[in-house]
């Protein structure tokens, strides 16, 4: 059983065991696998055992493990979804800076000779997909992103200057809304280093205060837009969920919830 998740992805919901029942409970283990509809891939982990808590105070359980976050990592990755751009018409009118070599060249001097008040623009991508863990105190994860700097030349074509290697703490929210799985991203300061450069060396930590407002102001919020229209839960049609609990185990988040039918 699959379902399309938009354009890039779907989801592997079909059963890998036999479902179990007993007189207490009706049990159930789903693949919970992303794929890419253009190309889909071995995943190259397997997924780890999820120890369900012996309390039942609510009528359904899910968990969703670390293996469905990160096949959803591995599927946008390989569909190409993981590049962001940044240019000059995202960065908000308050800030008082235009994304340009006249801002670069107070920390790459030799972009002003180069490039005299060029526009620029950055490409971010992850060279390998986004790996996470899940624990008891939440979800974290350490990604790596290459942000590739161009300058816009005047036939619009672009011209490379240098790519950074950023690094950076990143903890999750996630809460089901509606019937599906949503989210939301928190960051921490960026580590950054140069990765290749065509405008020579240059001091890299000048860069990172430019860098995390780059990323949080501008690349984060479009991030959780999309987390915040979440993904939908393998449910039947006609059922509703309520009062509905949230909470990180090891190795999977557990979420409990009572359900209503409502027959068409």
């Amino acid at each position: 059983v699959t379902a399309k998740i938009d354009g890039k992805t779907g989801i592997d919901y079909s059963l890998v065991a036999s479902p179990r029942a007993t007189a207490q409970f009706l049990d159930a283990d789903l693949k919970g696998e992303f794929y890419s509809l253009a190309h889909r891939s071995t995943v190259p982990f397997p997924p780890l055992p999820l120890a369900f808590p012996s309390d039942h105070d609510r009528m359904v359980y899910f968990g969703a493990s670390s293996y469905f976050f990160n096949t959803a990592g591995i599927a946008y990755h390989e569909a190409g979804a993981l590049v962001f751009e940044i240019t000059d018409a995202m960065i908000p009118k308050e800030v008082g800076f235009k994304l340009d070599t006249s801002v670069f060249s107070a920390f790459i001097p030799q972009l002003e000779e180069m490039y005299p008040n060029m526009p620029m623009k950055f490409m971010l991508s992850t060279p390998t997909a986004p790996f996470l863990t899940i624990g008891p105190e939440g979800i974290s994860f350490q990604p790596v992103v290459d942000a590739q700097a161009y300058v816009i030349l005047p036939d619009s074509s672009l011209a490379p200057l240098f790519v950074l290697s950023l690094v950076r703490n990143v903890s999750a929210v996630i809460n089901v809304r509606s019937g599906r799985i949503v989210g939301s991203l928190d960051v921490g300061r960026i580590r950054l280093s140069l990765k290749d450069s065509a405008v020579g060396t240059f001091q890299v930590q000048s860069l990172q205060s430019i860098m995390n407002y780059l990323t949080s102001r501008v690349v984060l919020p479009r991030l959780n837009a999309r987390l915040d229209e979440g993904w939908r839960l393998p449910m039947p049609n006609g059922i509703q969920l309520s009062n509905i609990l949230v909470k990180y185990q090891q190795n999977f988040l557990l979420l409990g919830a009572d359900i209503h039918f409502q027959s068409r």
